[in-house]
């Protein structure tokens, strides 16, 4: 009996010992099981897709043709040193002769002591008479002298029928040889009377020339001593201002002395320098021009006439004055600059208009404040904007559209991609591009907001591009 306890003792402590491992880990894997069963996991959503939006605008056909900016200076459009054309001295200095008097053309400003010149004038125009009344002398003796020759031929026939009569009757024995022989002399001496007045028509004749040609030389001298008499007043040559007078009354001049400098203002001429690309609308237009007009013969270093602007500014406002581009300023390029020098010539120098700031279009000319610049004077600083009409469409965009590398994002369909153009011209917050190939053309939309996501992304530069969100602007 007390074996069987032991031997159950001990089995059960075997098993125990032995059994209870597996068992707990048993236990452990179906709680794991059991527990993992319990837990419900969570719910998984599909993250919305969404596109990248980007403002865009429209691009436009630009209608009213190019402008090519620049800056330059006014320069006198002519500056003349006006000197005396006579010797003398001054006797009369104007009040218009005063450096900075505004003159109109014709304006009296210096004068010449005149009385050698009158004194002159009065001897050549007496020279002048002296030699008409020669030549008219000489004219009535040449008259005179072709009545006598008349005369002189009706003798040479009378005594040419006597001598003839004579030989007839000398023939027939009817006259002796003296008698003969004294119509033969007075034959020969009628016929030496004529030619003796003939010599005497012939040498009055060409006595006439020379005594006309010397009354046209005393006229000369005439004209001569007039206009160095009119020489002794220094008039303005042209509307303008007096920038300089070298000379005072009393003083003494020579031919060729400079006694002022006068400044032509009746136009004004800007200086101004324009780069080769810009040059390049300018010889598109010659070319077309050249081409359209067969009679019309271009050359190489022509420029075409296209109007311009000239503005200037000043206390925040702009001035404008119009005027044409004029030609080069010398040939070729500027060593240092590399630009081309030019000259714009405006007609009207005083014909100001202000322009507005904000439209940039001509205000009415009652507009213009008082305190406007009245004309385009030398040395001002202004800007140039030469209006040429390309032969090319031209599409307009805003500027923030130009992405670097010269290239535009297109939106066209919901997809976005660069494509290339070629800006010509960007003026304020506008650019101007041609309108040359299919990739861009008015009526599309091109991106104008940051657009990040393009860097390094292919397909925004071939295909069909990549799929945007487009949000219009105005």
């Amino acid at each position: 009996m007390a074996n069987a306890t032991a031997y159950r003792t001990a089995l059960w402590e075997t098993l125990i010992r032995y059994g209870t491992p597996p068992l707990i880990l048993v236990l452990g894997v179906v709680g794991f099981f059991l527990l993992k069963s319990l837990r419900q996991p969570p719910a998984r959503e599909k993250p919305p897709h969404t596109l990248p939006v980007v403002e865009v605008a429209v691009v436009k056909p630009h209608e009213a043709g190019l402008e090519i900016s620049g800056d330059g200076i006014v320069v006198p459009y002519r500056e003349i040193q006006v000197a005396a054309e006579v010797d003398g001295r001054i006797v009369l200095k104007t009040p218009e002769c005063e450096a900075g008097t505004y003159v109109k053309q014709g304006t009296l400003l210096l004068s010449i002591e005149k009385r050698d010149f009158e004194i002159e004038v009065e001897r050549l125009k007496e020279q002048v008479k002296q030699a008409e009344n020669s030549v008219k002398e000489l004219g009535v003796e040449i008259e005179n002298t072709g009545r006598l020759i008349k005369l002189s031929q009706s003798e040479v026939q009378i005594a040419a029928r006597d001598y003839q009569r004579a030989e007839t009757l000398f023939g027939r024995n009817a006259m002796t040889q003296a008698e003969l022989d004294a119509a033969q002399r007075n034959y020969i001496t009628a016929q030496s009377a004529l030619m003796s007045l003939e010599n005497q028509l012939r040498l009055k004749q060409a006595m006439r020339e020379r005594m006309a040609s010397a009354r046209d030389q005393a006229v000369v001298l005439l004209q001569k001593a007039e206009l160095d008499l009119a020489r002794t007043d220094i008039r303005a040559p042209a509307d303008g201002v007096v920038v300089q007078d070298l000379v005072e009354a009393d003083s003494y001049v020579r031919k060729g002395t400079s006694v002022l400098v006068f400044e032509d203002t009746s136009k004004a001429q800007i200086k101004c320098s324009l780069r080769v690309d810009q040059l390049a609308w300018l010889w598109a237009v010659l070319r077309r021009n050249g081409s359209a007009a067969e009679d019309s013969q271009t050359t190489a270093y022509d420029v075409p006439k296209v109007p311009a602007t000239v503005v200037y500014e000043a206390s925040g406002l702009q001035y404008a004055w119009s005027g044409i581009l004029d030609g080069y300023e010398g040939l070729g390029l500027d060593e240092e600059t590399r630009m081309v020098p030019s000259r714009v010539l405006v007609d009207d120098p005083t014909s100001v208009r202000m322009l507005d700031s904000a439209a940039a279009e001509s205000r009415a000319a009652s507009s213009v404040p008082d305190r406007a610049p009245p004309a385009l004077l030398r040395g001002m600083y202004v800007s140039i904007r030469i209006h040429v009409a390309p032969d090319h469409s031209v599409l307009r965009l805003p500027a923030r559209g130009i992405q670097p590398g010269g290239k535009v994002a297109r939106v066209r369909d919901g997809r976005l991609r660069l494509v290339p153009v070629e800006v010509i011209q960007t003026l304020e917050d506008e650019a101007m591009i041609l309108a040359s190939t299919e990739d861009l053309r008015a009526g599309d939309r091109v991106a104008v907001s940051p657009t990040p996501f393009l860097e390094n992304t292919p397909t925004a530069r071939m295909g069909e591009g990549i799929p945007v969100q487009e949000q219009l602007i105005p």
